[in-house]
Order: structure tokens, then sequence, then C-alpha cells
């Protein structure tokens, strides 16, 4: 019955009879993956029964019971996950502190009453207090998902004897920037653990402090951009520029610091600091020829409002690399000053696709009612590359006619298999059919009627209310492609007792990094993970989106973050961690995950429970940090199960 559960999470079905049956099975795994099923697929007619497994004598399953019911926001396990929270075991009582923080609002006082609100002392006589440090961490995480939790609840756990309870702490009052809990940072600027000075470092922004202690603030950055950790100067050179231009010698230092994403960190940030001085803009290009670094000045420089370096993009303009092109695609569209009509055109005949894409994506932003944008759009339909007659699609959706459905459904019906061009063309579909219906022809109509039901659940959503492609509802969606014996044989390779996981080497540019694969976990992801690196798939693509000290993402063979290997994976939310080096299924929506993953730089604990972690770093994590954007993955290499 393996096969039928991972079928019927992957297909977001709900079985009420086969997770009852499972939740009868002697194994204590079994049981845990069935009632996380409770949640992973909003199966509510069970909800109960999670709550009642919140004290079953398993911790697994416990555990599992608690965090389905905050994937679940099922407010009506408050109660219950209260309890757990004071007296479950440790594990069971963590994966309840995270479901509270889920649950939102409706959690708040219990939180509050947990950290010790109102009590003299709270590190000794509150109920977190008489837990193992990793609940007292995780009930202080919570407090960061609620709008404006109490700073004052918070700031004692900064005193906390153990690291972990000080992080957390740190974190719920950086994260959403609590202004009233700034002050209370400032002690911990020199504090021995690096990720309490990064939060420390993220949260003087000058927008979150008070007069009477900005000036403070500045200096408390000033520091911790000389910090020996290159992750805390990275979120230290974002801070200080917001304090404007009287940063400059700081943010100076920084632009020239020797980790390349401190430099990247503070270039992303230099605009409010260099306003409209064109010396300064110079200099800074001057002092750093690296491509990332250079891009960001560009665009920069245009949002700031200065054609400081309109001779680079001149330069660029010609150059033979397409990103660089690019770049000045993304730079001139940051400008509000420019038209983006004349970037169109400009760039429309570009040798590479991804340049003309870029500049086509960017008249998507102006007016649609534009008459010569509309003659664009129509135009690149007419392009040869896939990307760019998707943009091209969407670009028309809000002005849709019945005389430009046939282009688009002759589009369509060359490359439906591209997620992007086919969600573009069946809005305009639906987009037609809501304003003018009336004119779709009979002829327009039998080729509608004619089209393949798309696969998944969110494409058809698009196109519910057109009337000859009703049809699509009866067939099956979402999974339906795989049968039950081969969901049998994923759920044999990563479920079984004794199953062993495999290891992945990521020969980059930069170095190698191992990562371990969590198959127990997230089976189907690391499935498409394995097999699309068995594939090739993984062969010379980009770096194409480094966020320093958040995530390094890949899996895009274009380099620009469009485009994919033809099929989708499903979310698997588990109670996998988004530490430091875990690896996640990146998506830009519900259920859209494809190729592309990313690498955890530091902790994400917003995260946890939102998207997939699929895999954990176990070697290389200096290399890691060591990437920018545009670095190159070489290939990905599977290693033998670990024995």
């Amino acid at each position: 019955m393996s096969g039928q559960l991972l079928a019927m999470i992957d297909r977001r079905e709900q079985d009420t009879l086969l997770v009852d049956a499972l939740l009868r099975d002697p194994s204590a795994a079994v049981r845990a993956r069935a009632v996380l099923a409770i949640g992973q697929v909003q199966l509510r007619a069970r909800y109960g029964t999670a709550r009642r497994l919140l004290v079953d004598s398993d911790t697994a399953v416990a555990s599992s019971a608690a965090f389905a019911l905050g994937l679940a926001k099922d407010t009506a396990s408050l109660i219950g996950l209260g309890r757990a929270v004071a007296g479950a075991a440790d594990p069971v009582a963590r994966e309840a502190a995270w479901a509270l923080g889920e649950l939102g609002e409706p959690a708040r006082g219990l939180l509050a009453i947990a950290l010790g609100e109102g009590v003299t002392a709270p590190l000794v006589s509150s109920t977190a207090s008489q837990r193992n440090p990793l609940v007292r961490a995780e009930l202080v995480m919570a407090t960061a998902k609620l709008t404006a939790f109490s700073a004052a609840v918070i700031a004692p756990w900064l005193n906390d004897a153990h690291v972990d309870v000080v992080r957390a702490a740190a974190y719920a009052i950086a994260r959403p920037r609590l202004s009233a809990g700034m002050r209370a940072l400032f002690p911990l600027v020199r504090y021995n653990d690096e990720l309490v000075r990064q939060y420390v470092a993220r949260a003087l922004v000058r927008g979150s402090v008070a007069d009477s202690i900005a000036e403070r603030s500045r200096a408390t950055l000033e520091i911790l951009v000389g910090d020996s950790s290159a992750r805390v100067r990275m979120n230290a050179a974002r801070s200080l520029a917001t304090f404007g231009p009287a940063t400059r010698p700081l943010l100076l230092r920084a632009m020239g610091d020797r980790d390349a994403n401190v430099r990247v960190a503070a270039a992303e940030n230099i605009g409010s600091v260099f306003l409209r001085d064109a010396g300064l803009w110079r200099a800074a290009w001057r002092a750093d020829s690296t491509f990332t670094v250079r891009r960001i000045l560009l665009v920069a420089a245009r949002r700031a409002g200065t054609d400081a370096l309109a001779d680079a993009e001149a330069e660029w303009s010609r150059g033979q690399d397409w990103r660089e092109r690019s770049a000045v695609v993304e730079s001139q569209l940051a400008d509000s000053r420019v038209d983006r009509l004349a970037v169109a055109r400009r760039f429309s005949a570009d040798a590479d696709s991804r340049v003309r894409a870029a500049a086509l994506a960017g008249l998507n932003q102006g007016a649609s009612s534009d008459v010569d944008a509309k003659a664009e759009w129509v135009r690149a339909l007419r392009d040869s590359s896939v990307q760019v007659r998707a943009i091209a699609i969407a670009g028309l959706v809000r002005t849709a006619s019945v005389e430009q459905l046939p282009a688009v459904l002759d589009v369509y019906a060359r490359a439906a298999a591209d997620e992007d061009l086919r969600a573009a063309a069946l809005r305009f579909i639906g987009s037609v059919w809501s304003r003018d219906s009336a004119r779709v022809d009979t002829t327009l109509r039998a080729r509608l009627s004619a089209l393949s039901p798309a696969a998944g659940r969110a494409d058809r959503a698009l196109v519910a209310r057109v009337t000859p492609l009703t049809s699509w509802r009866s067939v099956r969606v979402d999974g339906g492609t795989r049968s039950i014996d081969e969901y049998s044989r994923v759920a044999v390779r990563w479920w079984s007792p004794g199953a062993r996981r495999l290891h992945a080497i990521l020969h980059t540019s930069r170095g190698d990094i191992t990562v371990e694969l969590l198959g127990e976990s997230a089976p189907l992801v690391v499935e498409a993970f394995v097999q699309l690196a068995r594939d090739g798939y993984y062969r010379n693509t980009w770096f194409h989106r480094v966020v320093p000290n958040f995530v390094a993402q890949d899996g895009n063979q274009r380099g620009d973050g469009s485009g994919g290997p033809g099929f989708t994976v499903r979310d698997a939310w588990t109670r996998e961690r988004h530490d430091r080096g875990a690896v996640g299924l990146a998506t830009s929506g519900p259920d859209t995950g494809d190729a592309q993953y990313y690498l955890c730089h530091s902790p994400q604990p917003h995260l946890d429970g939102h998207y997939t972690v699929f895999a954990r770093v176990t070697a290389g994590l200096d290399v890691l940090d060591q990437l920018v954007q545009g670095d190159r993955l070489h290939s990905v290499e599977l290693l033998p199960a670990a024995r």
C-alpha cells in the first residue's frame, strides 16, 4: 500500500480508507507517513485522528501528527498542540511548537504564555524554560510568523544559556524587524556565534530603528561590516546602505571586500549611498571587474537615475557574451525614463533568444493597451524561440482578441510541452473566451475541442469556463500519467526498511559540493533529481540566481531561469528543516517544481513546511559560499548508496 499512499500524496487525492488502513500498520514508519499525509493533502475528515495521535506512544508518529496539523493550519488542534509543547517528548514538542507558529494569530496567546509573558523570570519559571533547548528555540522562532509579536516577551531569551535559543530570539526580532527589540540586540555585536551576529546585522536597518538609537545602530554595523565572517559582513553591508550617503566610506570598504558576495551585497544596495555621484559610480566600476558586480552596478546606477555608466552599457551592448547584452537590457528597463518599447525593438533582432526574451518581458511590464506594444507581441509570436513566444502570448493576454487566437493555437500546437508557453496560451484562451466567446466561430471551437487535456490542475483552472474544454474536467489530473506500479517501485526504492541514501557530487566551477539525497522524506523529488542527473540534464548549467547569504539556485539549462525539463514535480512538505546546507526544490508557485533547486547559505526557518528539502550538503560548504551568479555547474555525479 506504500505505492498507493505515494500516489495519493502526489495526486492530492483524499482516500480515507487507505489512510485508516495504514494507520493500523504495525510499522511506526508507515503510520508516521500516513498521518503526515493527512496534512499534506489537507484531509479534513481525518484532522481529528491526527489530533488524537499527538499522544501516540511512538514519537515519530506523534511528531508527524503535530507537523501535519501545522501544515493543515487546524485551529481546532490548538489545545492539543499546547499540551504537547508543555508535556510531550522533545521531538513531538518541537513539531508542536512549529505548528503553533503556522496556526498564526490563534496561537498568539498560547505562545506568549509558554514563553513567560508576565512572569518575572521567564528563563527559569516559564513553560519554555522547562523544555529542551531545541523546543525552546522552536517556540521562540514561532513568534516570527506572527505580526508584531511582543519584543518584550522575546528579548529575555537573548540571555538564554544555549546558543540555539539565542539564535532563535535574535531571528524572531530581526526577521520581522521588531523596532521595540532593536536595543536588546546591541550587546550581541561580539557574540561568539556568527549566526547570531548575522541576525543582528540584518535587523539594524534605518527604517526599523528609532531616531534615539540610529547612531548606535550605525556604529554597531560599522563593527559588523568588519566581522571575521563574510556572511555577517554581507548582512551588515545591506543594512548600512539604508543609512544613506553618510555610510559611503564603510560601503566603499565593503565594495573592496575579499569575498565576492560581500561585494555583491554592497553593490545591490549602493544606489541610496552613491545617489547620482557619477565619479563614485565610475570608480566602483573600475575597481571591480567581475561580471556579477558590474551587472549589479549597471542596474543600480540606472535605478538611481544616473547615466554615469552609459559608456560601459554601450560597450556591453556590443559584446559577444549574451549575459552582457542581457544585463544592458536589465539596466535600461530599471530606468523609469527609458522607453520600454524602444528597448524591445532595439534588442528584438539579437542573436541570442535570452536577450530577446529579456527585452520583450520588460515590455510586458508596460502599458498593454499600447498599439505598438501589441504589434511587437504579435510579431514575436513568429520568433524561433519557445521562450520568446511564451512571453509574447503573456503580453497579449490582457487585451486578448479572437483575431489572435489562431496564431496562439498554432504556437501552442508546436510547443505545448513547454510549461511557460502552455500556461500563457491557456491564460490567453481563457481571456478570449471571457471577453468575446460569441465571436469564437465553429472552426476555432473545433480546434479548441481537439486540444489534448493539460496534465496539471493549475493549467486546467485557467480554462475552466471555456465551454469547448469542459471535457478536461473528467480526465484524471496531477500524477495521472504515472501508474500505481511506478509509484510502488519508487516507494520500494526509498521507503523500504534499510533503504540506503544516495549521494551526489555537484562539480562546480568553484569546486565540488557533495549532497546526501533524502529519498525517505521526498521520494518523488529525489527520484526526479536522480533521473535528470543520469540523463545529463545538469551538465554545463548556470547558477542563474545567487542571493548572498540566502541561496544559490541552479538547474536551468538556459542560464536565465526560464524553461525546464518538460514536467513538473509536486511539493512534498516534510519535517526536514532549511538549515545551512539544505537543498530544496525551487518553485514559482504551488506544485510548480521541475529541475531547479537551491542550496541554503544560512538557515531559512520561514521556508520550513512551505518548500521541499530533499538533500543536505555533507561536504563543500566552503565552495557553496564562494558561488556567485553566473558560475557553472559542470555536472552531477551520483555515488553508490552508502553502506
